[in-house]
């Protein structure tokens, strides 16, 4: 899936010989959702809707990261809070493939997780890449 991520213009998404869905990258990341930026801060964070995770962490859904993360600095100064920690997650399209057949990429053969990809990219091969 990482080459596929890297080197194809468009993907197919097939699930037990079906395919679910086509497209490019982004298009098939977009039918899972936003990005999401996670941070850890001192004071009151408020200002952007949020979830706040066991772990002490905020958990911010976003359409773009990159675009949201500086403007996050500007609201921590003029809300008076202090940001810590950040990162950030985009979809992948594991989870694209997680997302529209609910199950994890596995192959009833077993092996290696190197094999199972290796299957799969051999048989996506005629249809991901163009």
């Amino acid at each position: 899936m990482d080459e596929a991520e890297r080197l194809a213009d468009r993907v197919a998404i097939i699930d037990r010989g079906k395919i679910v869905a086509i497209g490019s990258v982004e298009e098939l990341k977009r039918l899972v959702g936003r990005d999401v930026v996670y941070l850890k801060v001192k004071g009151r964070f408020k200002g952007v809707e949020h979830t706040k995770l066991p772990d002490g962490k905020i958990k911010v859904d976003v359409e773009n990261a990159m675009a949201f993360i500086p403007k996050l600095f500007e609201l921590a100064s003029k809300k008076g809070f202090k940001i810590l920690e950040i990162e950030y997650r985009r979809p992948t399209l594991n989870d694209v493939f997680l997302h529209l057949t609910g199950r994890e990429i596995r192959d009833e053969r077993g092996g290696s997780i190197k094999e199972i990809i290796a299957r799969r990219m051999r048989a996506f091969t005629t249809i991901i890449y163009r």
